[in-house]
């Protein structure tokens, strides 16, 4: 009914027997974004300190790892944070209190190496004062893994070092230049430097578009009121989608939401956003909420300053948009550089227009006539935006000028002319026409052609070509 276990002498060493399942160990690692720290609020999807002054959702997506005390060796993903708590997608299973300390970290872990022997080796980013976070996990022949709750995880401190062939601080700001030839990309080129010190160990560039749609009406806002080149806020007619720390766009100029007020028709705004010019808007200007689309652009090591960087170009697709303005900064062994902010709105286009390439093209043989629908209807496969639109004839009219009408679902599009004994007509600019929409209807009218019967040289032109260029 009882039995006595008189434990084992403290000197004896106890060790079991090998797993048979054991072949090798893999290793991987994260960085820690937010410093280890105790927390004086939590609840059961909170934790937090009020000595932090955390951006407002910087850490979204991230990963909180209480390290020790409460609730310690939980990890939950980060869904929004203010300036001092953190709030988790899901509660906590141990609530933690005022003994617990926490981190932020990266969401996922990086491959480090694999080894069955020790010791193992890998690199980490030499960022002196950075703590990175070390999971090592036994694996089978056939690299089934132990879970990761089981394994061990260890955090250490990088204190740094240096050398002539390493950076001794973060890069200075780039400089670079966009570009759109037509064709649905956009273009990063001329990455350059105020000076190479500090260059040599550069792995990535991180690059930020702003840009709106020229396709989706959905971005498009109408303001309430005009705006002055002082105001912080505008005012629009009906409720917005932007969000704190989205760009906008009025007419040239780029702003940054700060807050958004009365349940979101008032957006609070910094003004002149990334090198734009404040001015004032009128209120019949059209304001535009722009997406982020960010691109990690991967580097060798000592790439700049060598041949190769002089004619460094990353080409990217993303058609039919309009781009208003461009972020990037550059990633060493040290960390990110200062982040350089461009504006392109200062064209008749308010911004960079990667279009989509190609075109449509109706061709009348023979000589024209007053007629409707002069060739069958053309039904696009997409919504496109337009590049622009232009006629020509391969014999010019006399005595009076072609008037064309391009009609899309029955209504007029846009209008041209190819004046008398001239053979190319004006160009419509696609930047101020809507988007041609999915499968809509283009028609081709031919308005007025010069005809006189009791004058034989009157020619109403013949051979025509209208050329929609997308």
């Amino acid at each position: 009914t009882s039995f006595v276990d008189p434990g084992t002498p403290t000197a004896t060493v106890v060790e079991g027997p090998p797993d048979e399942n054991y072949d090798h160990a893999n290793f991987y690692w994260r960085l820690e974004l937010l410093p280890e720290i105790q927390s004086d609020t939590s609840s059961t999807t909170t934790i937090g300190n009020s000595t932090l002054a955390m951006i407002s959702n910087e850490y979204a997506g991230a990963t909180v790892r209480i390290t020790q005390g409460t609730g310690a060796n939980q990890e939950r993903v980060v869904g929004s944070n203010s300036t001092t708590t953190i709030t988790v997608t899901q509660a906590w299973t141990v609530n933690p209190d005022s003994t617990s300390f926490f981190v932020v970290t990266e969401s996922g872990f990086r491959f480090g190496a694999t080894s069955s022997t020790s010791p193992v080796a890998f690199d980490v980013p030499n960022r002196a004062g950075a703590t990175v976070e070390i999971s090592g996990r036994a694996a089978n022949v056939v690299d089934i893994e132990a879970p990761y709750a089981l394994s061990p995880l260890r955090r250490w401190l990088i204190g740094g070092a240096a050398g002539n062939d390493l950076d001794a601080d973060v890069p200075p700001a780039p400089s670079f230049a966009l570009s759109a030839p037509g064709d649905g990309s956009i273009q990063l080129a001329g990455i350059g430097f105020s000076t190479l010190t500090n260059t040599v160990t550069i792995s990535a560039g991180t690059l930020t578009l702003w840009y709106w749609n020229e396709v989706d009406s959905t971005v498009e806002r109408t303001l309430a009121s005009a705006v002055t080149s002082t105001a912080t806020t505008v005012t629009l007619t009906a409720a917005g989608a932007a969000y704190a720390g989205q760009a906008i766009q009025i007419d040239s100029e780029i702003m940054l939401v700060t807050a958004i007020m009365s349940s979101g028709t008032v957006y609070q705004v910094t003004r002149g956003y990334a090198g734009s010019t404040a001015v004032a808007h009128l209120i019949t200007a059209t304001l535009y909420e722009l997406s982020r689309q960010i691109q990690i652009l991967p580097f060798p090591q000592d790439f700049f300053g060598s041949p190769a960087s002089g004619s460094y170009n990353y080409s990217m697709q993303l058609p039919d948009v309009r781009v208003g303005a461009a972020e990037l900064f550059m990633t060493n062994i040290r960390g990110n550089s200062p982040t350089t902010r461009i504006a392109v709105t200062s064209n008749t286009n308010h911004g960079l227009r990667t279009l989509y390439g190609g075109q449509i093209t109706f061709q009348v043989e023979g000589f024209l006539a007053v007629i409707n629908q002069i060739t069958p209807p053309f039904i696009v496969d997409q919504a496109y935006s337009v590049r622009d639109i232009f006629a020509t004839v391969g014999q010019a009219p006399h005595g009076g000028p072609i008037d064309l009408t391009v009609q899309v679902n029955g209504s007029n599009y846009c209008l041209l002319t190819i004046a008398a004994d001239t053979t190319t007509s004006n160009t419509v600019l696609g930047n101020a026409l809507p988007a041609l929409p999915e499968f809509a209807s283009i028609t081709l009218n031919v308005t007025s052609v010069p005809f006189n019967q009791t004058d034989p040289t009157n020619l109403p032109g013949r051979d025509l070509t209208v050329t929609i260029r997308l």
